[in-house]
């Protein structure tokens, strides 16, 4: 049996303890894009709520296939919507795989996808697009270290016409049909609903992209390890918010029933990013601490055993994922 990745916005949305600005995963539009599983008979799946104390209506479509669907969400249910995996973006050259959840006029929802099929499921918090006053958007990518012959994944959808992306690779990679050193800059221009996958077999955490318009950011794996050499690796996905919207202090519990420790994430979203850890084991006892500094789409690895409850916190905006490791750690399924 496989673990996933939990956490990264309950982490971030949570536990910023207002201290920054959070973005609500309250929304009018959403803009869902799926990714690769790496088993080959995986499903997308999409619920649709709504926070609101009466019915709200909503669409929900793809340009894939033209599908259209109107539907309406009641307080307190949820209305599913299952797909297959051809409207997944799997290939760098696909553009119109988006699946788009829209409220009737100025009505909100809250969505969330998953990727599911027996062994390696994950599912992610959709977020509506951000809007800043600022017209710059800058994403950061963050997640687990790839495992294998298994690829890094990032997928975007643009939310208006003539979308710019500039996006500087961490790694070398191709983006589009560029081939883009580590540390170079290729530019994209997306139009309303189109796609974009960056597809590496090698850690894509730190590759940054700035768009002149807001964009949905999806990060994960085809399948992945954590840590690396524990079995068994696991489709992993998430949503990310942009720079803007990361947190500065967070607070974090172990995952029930593990015996071991968690893994945590900690990606940097300037440079020059000091990070404090401080804590508390459940006897009260002074537990886990630690200090270091960051430059931007820097990370860090941390193990933290799980008898600690911690504080973590940046002088400036950072980003932290919390994995559920693999089986072989401690037994526990």
């Amino acid at each position: 049996m496989a673990f996933s990745c939990l956490g990264v916005l309950v982490l971030l949305f949570l536990a910023a303890l207002g201290i920054c600005r959070a973005q609500s995963n309250e929304g009018n539009e959403f803009f869902l894009v799926f990714l690769e599983n790496y088993k080959r008979d995986f499903t997308c799946s999409v619920f649709v709520t709504t926070p609101e104390d009466n019915p709200v209506s909503f669409t929900i479509s793809s340009q894939f296939t033209d599908f259209y669907e109107e539907g309406v969400a009641m307080p307190g249910q949820v209305v599913s919507y299952i797909f297959n995996r051809s409207f997944a973006l799997l290939t760098t050259t696909e553009r119109g795989k988006a699946i788009i959840v829209k409220a009737e006029g100025d009505h909100k929802l809250v969505v969330y996808g998953a990727n599911e099929d027996l062994h390696t499921t994950d599912a992610f918090l959709a977020l509506p697009p951000a809007r800043f006053e600022s017209q710059t958007y800058k994403y950061i990518t963050a997640m687990a270290t790839p495992f294998l012959k298994y690829h890094s994944l990032i997928g975007m959808v643009a939310s208006e016409n003539n979308t710019l992306l500039s996006i500087t690779p961490n790694v070398n990679t191709t983006i589009g049909s560029t081939f883009t050193t580590a540390g170079s800059t290729t530019q994209i221009m997306l139009q309303k609903y189109e796609t974009l996958l960056i597809r590496q077999s090698g850690d894509l955490t730190g590759t940054k992209v700035v768009s002149d318009k807001p964009i949905s950011f999806t990060t994960g794996h085809q399948c992945t390890n954590v840590p690396p050499k524990i079995v068994y690796c696991d489709h992993l996905v998430e949503q990310i918010p942009p720079v803007q919207n990361w947190g500065k202090r967070f607070a974090t519990v172990p995952l029930k029933t593990r015996q071991a420790y968690d893994r945590f994430k900690v990606v940097a979203g300037e440079d020059f990013t000091t990070v404090q850890i401080e804590c508390t084991q459940s006897d009260g006892q002074s537990g886990y601490s630690a200090s270091f500094i960051l430059q931007e789409g820097g990370f860090k690895d941390i193990d933290i055993p799980s008898t600690d409850y911690c504080w973590i916190e940046g002088d400036k905006r950072i980003i932290l994922l919390q994995f559920s490791v693999g089986q072989e750690v401690d037994g526990v399924l």
